[in-house]
């Protein structure tokens, strides 16, 4: 998908007349989010599952299943009957967290088939009270003049968005910068507003009410484009790093045996539950950009994501168990 398109997505959508496909469920759909309740696939996957039903004819529950990241829930979606009831709200742990294992368990490429993009999380670096920079450009100037390991970043955990956007930073420069990682993003927050670690490339819901208080300075976001909920916060690309794009996404996948025209209706069906205005305002509320789009779009992200990541994840020797 084509980095502008990702964002400007919502606005297309609006006027988006899709041909109905020629498929229907014959039983209940599960939605399976490999994380736990409260998350963000979790989130939005209760928003979508109401109007979702309503369009298939069929009930469609949300399933959580935990662990190895996202790997556990897609493995759980890959065994079920390739016929479209078993569908993943893949997150972007589902691409990277084969990459960081020894042995994958799937190919995300290969064994899934991305039926629709759904929305992206931006996110946002935030850096502690105190820290010596007003703008993105003075931290960068900052943290490249500085010893090695003299400022600290934090994350939710080793493979964890905000692990991997510092780490694609560390990769375009050369930085030496430390990693503090915690127990899933909202443990790090405490830590920065304490100033026991220095910054973060963090999820935007996570911190925006700090942001928004001035307990923590925001300085740019990771997304290819300005976000609307801080306009005035210039792109880690415009401003310091060309080509710099870091965020979260969630997607429907299904496994790639799927027929097409059961993904072609998911397509369809999830295109439209995105532009229900109650789905619209409460996805905003929680943060996310929805997207939108066709299966194709949604190939061609992925493609992109996959190139940029498991480079940076073999550059910078990533590991789940390191």
């Amino acid at each position: 998908m084509h980095r502008r398109s990702l964002l400007a997505a919502p606005a297309l959508l609006v006027t988006a007349r899709p041909v109905r496909a020629q498929w229907a469920p014959s039983r209940g759909v599960a939605m399976t989010v490999p994380f736990a309740a409260g998350g963000s696939p979790d989130v939005l996957a209760r928003l979508m599952a109401p109007p979702a039903q309503g369009m298939l004819g069929q009930p469609v529950t949300v399933e959580n299943r935990t662990g190895a990241g996202a790997i556990v829930g897609a493995q759980h979606v890959l065994r079920q009957p390739a016929d479209g009831h078993s569908v993943l709200i893949a997150p972007i742990g589902a691409l990277t967290g084969p990459l960081m294992v020894p042995t994958a368990p799937y190919d995300p490429m290969r064994d899934f088939r991305h039926v629709v993009p759904l929305a992206i999380t931006p996110t946002v670096l935030v850096v502690r009270p105190g820290f010596p920079a007003n703008t993105v450009q003075e931290w960068h100037r900052v943290v490249q003049a500085a010893r090695p390991g003299t400022y600290s970043y934090a994350s939710g955990g080793v493979g964890n968005p905000a692990h991997l956007a510092a780490e694609l930073y560390r990769s375009m420069t050369g930085a030496d910068i430390m990693h503090i990682p915690f127990r899933g993003s909202g443990a790090a927050v405490p830590e920065l507003l304490a100033g026991r670690v220095d910054f973060s490339i963090i999820d935007l819901p996570t911190v925006a009410p700090m942001i928004a208080a001035r307990e923590l300075r925001g300085l740019a976001v990771g997304t290819a484009e300005r976000i609307a909920a801080l306009p005035d916060l210039p792109t880690m690309a415009e401003s310091i790093l060309p080509g710099f794009e870091a965020y979260s996404w969630v997607m429907w996948w299904v496994p790639a045996a799927t027929p097409a025209p059961a993904v072609a209706r998911l397509n369809e069906v999830g295109n439209a539950v995105i532009r229900q205005p109650d789905v619209i305002a409460r996805g905003a509320q929680a943060g996310f950009v929805l997207t939108g789009g066709s299966e194709a779009d949604a190939a061609r992200h992925m493609a992109a994501e996959h190139a940029r990541w498991s480079r940076v994840i073999r550059e910078r020797g990533i590991r789940m168990d390191s």
